[in-house]
């Protein structure tokens, strides 16, 4: 599958939500989007409209993503440096993340993918 924007974002709150539009390139902000954070009162913790983690040592594949979108699920999930999860965009999109750092306490930095829909 064709990768439709790969990068690195910054998601950070201030008491508000705000967060990605991931299906635009290169995505845009929002509030909350397709991934973001509901506010600074749960650290570590990001939201999407689907979201599931990915417990693999490498980053999952578009194919791995596809597999695993029975179990994406609108919610909240806890992250740590490290992490990785695949989501699912507003636009039907898969994409998965890796969290690189967490500078702050309502402040991560990912490396995102997305790819083009089937």
């Amino acid at each position: 599958m064709r990768v439709r924007w790969h990068g690195q974002l910054l998601i950070y709150s201030n008491g508000a939500p705000t967060g990605w539009w991931l299906d635009n390139v290169p995505p845009t902000r929002a509030v909350i989007g397709d991934l973001g954070l509901e506010c600074d009162c749960h650290p570590g913790e990001v939201v999407a409209p689907a979201i599931a983690a990915w417990d693999g040592s490498e980053p999952p594949d578009y194919r791995q993503c596809f597999e695993m979108s029975g179990l994406l699920a609108r919610r909240a999930l806890a992250v740590q440096e490290g992490s990785m999860a695949c989501l699912k965009t507003m636009s039907g999109r898969l994409g998965y993340f890796t969290v690189t750092s967490m500078p702050g306490t309502s402040e991560l930095i990912v490396e995102a993918t997305i790819w083009d829909r089937r």
